[in-house]
């Protein structure tokens, strides 16, 4: 009732305000007001209804709108004290809907706002720190951009067309590109638009990859249009704009020498707020070069080894560079390098990452729900960008227990640019090997028996039309000659047995090149092409000759075109087709570690992808993939892939709930058993062996900003995936039949990730915990009367909880300090229960003589969990600045307080039980270098 009578006393006010303003003015003045007034009267009731409560501003109906253009708003206001227009706004809001803000206002400042949001622009942010303002001076910040105006109205401020303004809606466009001086595109520039009338608010955006940006929907007026990034000068003009205008501008900055202080931070931030408002579906996590030398590593900075500080991310132990995603094995990941797949990119057995982190700009980890540009693997996507160099010549160089490495930078000269029609030519590369076998071999009549080393360079060229040249070689080798140490046997012949005279090596190669026509409205069209292949070997290079090889090669060609066809829409399409090889061998009688065989296939996609923003709350990502795969010997496959996802803001903006679905499939798998810490990939091609994997996912999660600056970020995700067509070897198989090397069946995987991440400040660093069930349906082990029966068991890579704690914080004296702790709950093994030795019978006598085998009888698959990890890293450093250039030592030290994490257990085995003997992981391990760049 109170409400009621309320609600009755306020009409009846505002009706006696409106027969003042009817006596006052002219008839043709009070025929639009009453019709206004009418028209709050529809929705008056509403309004009324909900300020006792929440003061909450109202949305007008749709048929009142109409009614609503008659009445005239004003900007400029001068408020008399006491008036609602006079109140504080306590208003500060940023890039937020324009909608959200005057809703956000009316909750600051208590009082009612109505509006009709077919009369706010769509896609509309606004930046407001109006927290000390007035309302009529907040609402000309807010309505800067638009040909809206207010009125205060009884017990009210309406929102309303601007007198004098033709109620077209605002359709001005400006875009444009951000150069360098020698045309290259600069990403994450900062653009600002703004009003010359009112030069303190206005649209901020960075630009994307190829320089681009664009501001939709601007009111007719005059504009200051500014343009900056950390390293350049800052770029100035005034834009004129009028009805209808589609403006397009090319800008140049000038570099500039900055402070390196904050530039990798602030462009991190803008490239994550970037993510925030515009990607809808994949769940990306990025980890700058700053941040890879900032985390603790056993020799140096490990581009691949340091993602797994990042939540939906396992690692089996320390001594392996391989990494599991979201219930995913290693070889389900998709590691590209500047867009050329790369196979089993580790050095020494996996204990290393064969990519040098100073040819590394950034690395970007998508973890699920990725466009369907990607194919080949189902689990995440980990794309690698090498970074060229800036056109001059420096060298970076480092030097750890390791191994020494160098990096050299630099730019063409201005006779073969011009031979080559190129406005600029920029070119980075890298080598490293390690020298403990080249120190010991003069003081040793044995060897040091292994060594690495890896070769990288990339190059990016543009062109005076604008158009970019890339390419990118790599090759890695690792060499464990054994047999250099059989000098041993003769100097010390009372060694017990020999030393064997083995050979193994394995290593990588890739090169890829592609070309990139920029369009006019913000697309690209991009044709490209890469060759990849990885090997190994293994020989005894005694009399026998026996050893056993795999290997792996691919090729490719692709295409893709992407447009901007609407101010809200991003469509991208591509086609692509592979040549894959793969051979497993075996020599000499040598057991066959992994099925033998070789076989080929050929492959070709076509993906099509769509992203539409109808407006400042929703983000849609839409799209398909077709992969037809032809295996020798085997029947075609194709399989269909749709993937969608979608992306509400809420919050005034600031936070959003995602969600997103799609069908993965990749033609190849490894057989590599992954609870052995050192270890090779042996490939296998889809076909009669193994069937293609097909991954079905689904994921949602709340995602945010905590406060009103870009400081704190934060997210929360759920997932589940499911598997069909995984494989696995078949210890059990018949030495006469090759069908039956691999066992198939399936799994499934969910779980959820947690972060919590600081951009900004002395302190910068994330917390992620991650929950994760991974399970695996496979038949037995094709022996005994279970030999046919399924069995379900944790996946090896099952880690329930993950708890990953890095921070990186500015020391007193210039020392950048790092930290990285890290929990999980143990990983799952098979427990041997019993060891049976086996005799022989004799028939005639019945005596029994010891035979030389044994059989071990095994519990549950993957049925006991190892203990519980847990390890503190801490990593400094501190740079001194020279005439020559920089100079860089580190420290790092492992394993901080001695953690003896359980890697796997030796077994002993008694009458009455079986004695397990852990075998720990890293121990504390101090390890030291230096860098150096000039």
């Amino acid at each position: 009732m109170k409400r009621v009578r309320r609600s009755t006393r306020t009409l009846r006010r505002v009706r006696r305000v409106w027969r003042f303003l009817a006596a006052r003015d002219s008839r043709l003045a009070t025929e639009s007001r009453l019709a206004a007034c009418n028209a709050l009267t529809l929705v008056l009731p509403v309004v009324i209804a909900a300020a006792p409560s929440t003061l909450a501003p109202t949305a007008l109906p749709a048929q009142a709108a109409q009614v609503l253009a008659a009445l005239r708003g004003e900007t400029g206001v001068d408020p008399d004290p006491g008036t609602l227009l006079a109140t504080i706004s306590m208003l500060s809001v940023e890039r937020t809907p324009l909608g959200d803000a005057l809703v956000r206002l009316a909750e600051r400042s208590s009082v009612q706002i109505a509006f009709s949001p077919s009369l706010l622009p769509a896609d509309l942010r606004v930046d407001c720190d109006c927290a000390a303002l007035n309302l009529a001076k907040t609402l000309d910040h807010l309505l800067a951009y638009t040909d809206l105006g207010y009125v205060e109205l009884g017990s009210q401020v309406v929102v309303v067309p601007r007198a004098g303004s033709d109620l077209a809606p605002p359709d001005g466009l400006l875009r444009g590109r951000v150069r360098s001086e020698v045309a290259v595109p600069i990403e994450d520039a900062t653009v600002r638009l703004r009003p010359a009338a009112d030069t303190t608010q206005g649209h901020i955006i960075g630009t994307d990859r190829l320089g681009y940006f664009a501001f939709h929907d601007l009111a007719a007026g005059d504009y200051e249009l500014s343009v900056d990034r950390i390293g350049y000068g800052v770029h100035q003009e005034t834009i004129a704009v009028a009805p209808g205008d589609d403006l397009q501008v090319a800008i140049q900055l000038a570099e500039e020498a900055v402070e390196l202080a904050g530039v990798q931070v602030e462009g991190e931030r803008s490239r994550q707020r970037t993510r925030f408002e515009r990607s809808a579906g994949a769940t990306v996590r990025e980890l700058s070069r700053t941040e890879l030398k900032a985390i603790p590593g056993i020799a140096e900075a490990d581009p691949i080894k340091s993602v797994d500080v990042l939540p939906g991310v396992t690692r089996m132990s320390d001594f392996g560079a391989a990494f599991n995603v979201r219930g995913g094995s290693a070889d389900q990941n998709l590691i590209l390098l500047d867009g050329i797949p790369i196979f089993s990119p580790f050095h020494t057995l996996g204990l290393f990452s064969a990519f040098n982190a100073d040819m590394v700009g950034r690395a970007e980890l998508q973890l699920g729900g990725f466009p369907a540009e990607y194919g080949g693997r189902v689990s995440s996507v980990l794309r690698i960008e090498s970074d060229p160099g800036d056109e001059e010549f420096g060298v970076d160089a480092g030097l750890s227990l390791l191994a020494s490495r160098a990096a050299v930078r630099g730019g063409l000269p201005d006779g073969l640019k011009n031979r080559l029609g190129l406005a600029s030519g920029r070119w980075r590369a890298s080598a490293r090997r390690s020298y403990l076998d080249a120190l010991i071999e003069p003081f040793s009549e044995g060897a040091f028996p292994y060594h690495l080393q890896d070769f990288q360079a990339a190059f990016e060229g543009w062109t005076r039309r604008g158009d970019r040249v890339k390419a990118t070689g790599y090759l890695s080798r690792d060499v464990l000659d054994v047999a250099s140490l059989a000098s041993l046997n003769d100097t010390w012949p009372a060694l017990d047995s020999r030393v064997p005279e083995i050979v193994w090596n394995w290593g990588n190669a890739a090169a890829g090149a592609s070309w990139t026509r920029l369009l006019g409205d913000g697309g690209a069209l991009e044709v490209g092409g890469s060759l990849s292949s990885s090997d190994a070997y293994f020989e005894f290079s005694d009399a026998s000759e026996a050893g056993f090889g795999t290997g792996i090669s691919r090729s490719s060609i692709a295409a893709s075109l992407e447009r901007h066809p609407g101010r809200n829409t991003r469509w991208k399409s591509g086609i692509e087709s592979t040549w894959s090889r793969y051979e497993n061998l075996a020599t000499g009688g040598s057991p066959e570690p992994f099925p033998v065989g070789e076989g080929t296939g050929f492959g070709t996609a076509a993906y099509t992808q769509l992203d539409w923003t109808p407006n400042a709350t929703w983000v849609f990502e839409g799209g398909v993939r077709v992969d037809h795969w032809r295996p020798r010997g085997a029947s075609s496959t194709v399989t269909v892939s749709p993937r969608i996802a979608a992306k509400r803001f809420v919050g005034g903006g600031r936070w959003a709930v995602r969600a997103a679905g799609g069908r993965y499939t990749q033609f190849l798998h490894s057989v590599r058993d992954e609870q052995i810490p050192f270890g090779l990939d042996a490939w296998v091609l889809s076909g009669q062996q193994a069937p293609p994997l097909i991954s079905d996912q689904v994921q949602a999660g709340l995602e945010g900003w905590l406060g009103t600056t870009d400081t704190w970020f934060t997210s929360l995700e759920a997932y589940y995936r499911t598997q069909d067509g995984l494989v696995a070897r078949n210890w059990g198989d018949h030495p006469a039949d090759p069908a039956d090397d691999l066992f198939v069946g399936d799994g499934r995987a969910y779980g959820a990730d947690f972060l919590l991440r600081r951009n900004a400040g002395l302190t910068t660093g994330w917390l992620s915990v991650s929950l994760l069930k991974a399970d695996r349906r496979l038949p037995g082990d094709g022996a005994g009367p279970n030999a046919a029966r399924t069995v379900q068991h944790p996946a090896d890579f099952d880690r329930r909880l993950e708890v990953d704690l890095v921070i990186r914080h500015a020391l007193p004296w210039a020392v950048t300090g790092g930290l990285r702790w890290n929990l999980g709950t143990g990983l799952p093994y098979t427990l041997p229960l019993r060891d049976y030795h086996v005799t022989r019978h004799e028939l005639m006598d019945l005596t029994a003589e010891p035979f030389d085998r044994s059989v071990v009888l095994l519990g549950p698959r993957n049925g006991e969990r190892y203990p519980v990890s847990h390890r503190l890293d801490v990593s400094f450093r501190r740079t001194w600045e020279k005439g020559w250039g920089r100079i860089t030592p580190y420290l790092h030290v492992i394993n901080v307080y001695n953690r003896k994490n359980v890697l796997y257990y030796s077994l002993a085995y008694r009458t009455d039980r079986t004695v397990l003997n852990g075998v720990s992981m890293s121990p504390l391990l101090p390890t030291i270098g230096v860098e150096v760049s000039f």
